[in-house]
């Protein structure tokens, strides 16, 4: 299944950027600005989903991994890859390229359609093992992994999704 990409307001910082899903995960981000003076971006593997777009892709480990091998297959080095923390200490992986606007959006759906075929049937267990709305939400308001966000009237939110009081 060809990966789609959309074109995301998600970080005001960035003066253009886009997002890849595949298999109904957003997988990578794209912000483009330069490289080396040069026009260019980055490409990163998705912490947060932009409102309203497919979750992103939980397993962080398994979406690097995936990163750096399609990086491989496309021509690259795994090294290539750097591996980043971003401001909630989610890991993430990055690699820089220089190129045209045009040239960075068909290498962000060349590297997630390859980062697709890797995940395989890491979709199929990731839809079924409960990564709900809730899940999700939690991911996105959370300040330190594994504690509990509150919500409001003494409702807390859970990692695993679930609400309790």
């Amino acid at each position: 299944m060809p990966a789609t990409i959309h074109q995301s307001t998600k970080f005001a910082f960035a003066r253009e950027q886009y997002f890849a899903v595949a298999h109904g995960h957003t997988l990578l981000r794209l912000t483009l600005g330069a490289c080396g003076g040069q026009p260019g971006g980055a490409i990163k593997t998705a912490t947060a989903s932009d409102f309203g777009a497919a979750p992103v892709f939980r397993d962080r480990e398994a979406l690097t991994k995936a990163m750096r091998r399609g990086v491989q297959n496309l021509g690259g080095r795994a090294q290539d890859v750097n591996i980043e923390i971003d401001g909630k200490g989610r890991r993430f992986g990055e690699i820089a390229l220089a190129g045209s606007r045009e040239q960075l959006i068909e290498a962000l759906r060349l590297l997630a359609e390859q980062m697709e075929d890797h995940l395989g049937r890491s979709f199929d267990s990731a839809h079924d093992s409960g990564y709900s709305d809730l899940r999700e939400l939690y991911h996105d308001l959370h300040h330190t992994e594994g504690e509990p966000v509150y919500l409001s009237d003494g409702v807390y939110l859970g990692s695993d999704g679930r609400l309790f009081e």
